[in-house]
Order: C-alpha cells, then structure tokens, then sequence
C-alpha cells in the first residue's frame, strides 16, 4: 500500500514503475502518462482510490519538475478524475472511459489513407505507433500543431503520414510504413493452421510488390455509383428501370433475349446496390437515391474503390478463409471446379467443422466454390450469396 503522507517513496515507487530502466522523469512519453493514469494505476497498481490524489499529485510533480507541463497536467486534469471514477463504478464502464480518452488525445496516431492502426499490434506497429505518438508530442511542444486552430486535424494527419514515409533506424533504415506491412503480412502468412500457412506463403511474394497496373476489378461498382451520379428517382424501393436495363444488357446479367422489370430481376445488379448502400456509397432520402460524399470520394480514388470491392468479394467469417484459399490457388492459373475444389478443401477440412461437429464434406466445399464461381460470371465485383 502507498502511505499518502510519505511522497518520497511516492516518487521512488513511480520512477520504479515507469522507468526501469532509471531514465530521467524527463523521458517518459505523454502517452505513458496518460496509460498510467487512466489505466495501469486504477487495474494494476495496489493502491486504495482515496490514495489516487496524492499518487497523481506526486507524479505531475515530478514531471513538472523535469519540465513536462503538457504531461503534468493531464495526471490532475478532470478527465482523469472522470475515468477513475468510471473504473470504480465498473470495469466496462472504466475501459470504455479509458479508449475514450485516448481516442481523443492529441499524442494518439490518427489513421490515414496510408495506414489504419490495427486493433491488436505487433512489436514492429506497436514501437511505429509509440514513436508516431512522441513525433506529434514534440510537434505540440514546438507548437507546430495546436489543438483548437484551423486546419489542424489535416495538419497531424500531414505529420504522421511524413513520418510513416521517412526512413527510420528504429526499422533498420526502412520506413515505418513499409516495416508495418511487411510485419502484417508476416502474421498473416503465418497463422495456423499448417494448411493456412502453405497456401498463404504462395502468395508471399507477390503481395510484397504492387503491380504496376492495378486490374480495375471494381468497374461495376464505378458503373453504379457514376450511372447514380447526383440523384436518380427511385421506383419504390428499386433501381429506375432504364438503368436495370442498361446493367442488363452491359454486363449480361440477364437471360438471352429477354428484358428485365425490376432490379430484383437481376440478382448481380441488386446485390451491387445492396454493397454501395451498406458501405455508404450511396444514400436514400425520400425516394431519391444519390451519391454520398464519401462515394464522390471512392470515384475520385481507384485504390479505396477496388479496396472495398475487395472486402465485398471476400466477405468475411468463414466464407473469407475460403474465398482467400480460392484465390490464391487461382493466381497459379486457371483451374477446372474439382482442382479447385482439391485445393480449397484441404484448409476446409482442417480448420472448420459443421454444426454437428463433423468435417466439413468436399461437397460442401465445392458447393461453396461454386457460389463464388457464379458471382464471378460478367462482372468482376460482386459479392458471394
């Protein structure tokens, strides 16, 4: 237990805690302060709640001291106060007060169009990220980037996305960026089970190196979105039918020689207008559809469009495992439906069961190929039923 009065070993104790390695108080990051305050004082620290105050006091002493105002103030600031008290009423309540918190923060790393931060890091993401966070610290100290002011959300999304693109000795001379992906693809290619990890480290190699010409696998998705433009008037629910016609007879989504009435005629064509209203592409109101800014924003970036046409395509669970397996056996060339359905198999059976326990049956797999075959006819999109 941590005696309030006795603030000397206060300090001994923090120093020891935050700094093993006996680095001057100077050193610590705002964003190991504020871990430690929102966090790792009230879940791991043994210390009653009524002795918090003096615990905090002590430490934005010390930081005061070293001349860390920035991060003395958040060990006494009233968001500290609020997320203490949250973890007192009860763990869901303090863990969601907790990312809140950092959500928020000045020193916390936004995503960007280069890179999302994923939920769970590896050491490599983990140490870019850490370093990203004291890279905006020091640009606050500077006043390089103000909080509050014009433009300065662009602003740190403009140092962070410098910075991930700069060689780094913390990444033997690479960028940030290109050790994060190369980290990602790494645990990805090698995640059990044995079956997973052959059919991925076929694809190693090429998903080290962007082609020079991305194929534009996401056309029908342009089609929609540019044929949709700044409104349409909808028939009911549906597509007006001059368009269902025109992705009829521009895609072959139809039977020879007939004509369409509605869009749910034409399977391919509703499950692409289901795709652009689910990623918010596309919006309704009333009874006119439009673009939504975040679709004019896809149609003006070919890599965001095909991105999520690529998530539409493999979906996710179980029919993403598959899908992927099916993929890269497909990148060795072409296959008939029972060579794929041999080599898809193997990561099938061994990694999922049915709901009654059993094996999945090749059939099984092969009856889930030929679902994805299908949606694959005409269009290059769509996803799988």
């Amino acid at each position: 237990m941590t005696r309030t009065g006795d603030t000397r070993k206060v300090w001994d104790r923090l120093l020891g805690w935050l700094l093993p390695d006996g680095s001057p108080a100077g050193s610590l990051a705002q964003e190991d302060v504020e871990r430690f305050c929102w966090y790792e004082l009230p879940v791991k620290w043994v210390a009653e709640p009524a002795e918090y105050p003096h615990i905090l006091t002590a430490l934005a002493g010390l930081l005061q001291d070293a001349g860390r105002p920035r991060s003395a103030a958040v060990c006494t600031s009233e968001a500290t106060r609020e997320i203490l008290a949250a973890w007192q009423h009860s763990p869901d309540q303090g863990r969601a007060a907790y990312r809140r918190a950092v959500n928020a923060s000045p020193v916390t790393p936004p995503d960007t169009d280069l890179l999302t931060w994923g939920p769970v890091m590896g050491i490599g993401e983990a140490v870019a990220r850490s370093n990203a966070s004291r890279l905006l610290e020091q640009a606050l100290d500077d006043d390089a980037l103000m909080p509050g002011t014009r433009g300065y959300a662009a602003a740190r999304i403009e140092h962070v996305e410098r910075w991930l693109t700069t060689p780094h000795p913390a990444h033997d001379g690479r960028t940030p960026l290109d050790a994060v992906h190369s980290e990602r693809r790494r645990t990805w290619a090698e995640a059990p089970p044995d079956a997973r990890r052959r059919m991925r480290g076929t694809v190693m190699d090429l998903l080290s190196v962007a082609p020079e010409t991305a194929a534009d696998t996401a056309e029908p998705l342009r089609w929609l979105l540019e044929a949709v433009g700044d409104g349409v008037t909808l028939t009911q629910a549906d597509l007006p039918r001059t368009l269902v016609i025109e992705a009829a007879e521009r895609y072959d989504w139809y039977l020879p020689g007939m004509v369409p009435r509605t869009e749910y005629d034409v399977v391919r064509l509703a499950e692409l207008h289901e795709l652009a209203r689910a990623a918010r592409l596309l919006a309704k109101r009333h009874r006119k559809l439009a673009l939504t800014t975040r679709g004019r924003q896809h149609l003006a970036d070919p890599a965001l469009l095909q991105a999520t046409a690529a998530r539409a395509w493999f979906g996710d669970g179980v029919r993403a495992e598959l899908a992927e397996a099916a993929a890269a056996a497909l990148l060795g060339g072409k296959l008939t439906l029972d060579d794929l359905t041999a080599a898809v198999h193997t990561l099938a059976a061994e990694v999922f069961t049915l709901p009654d326990g059993s094996a999945p049956r090749r059939d099984d797999t092969r009856h889930f190929l030929w679902a994805v075959a299908a949606s694959r006819r005409g269009p290059r999109l769509p996803g799988i039923p």
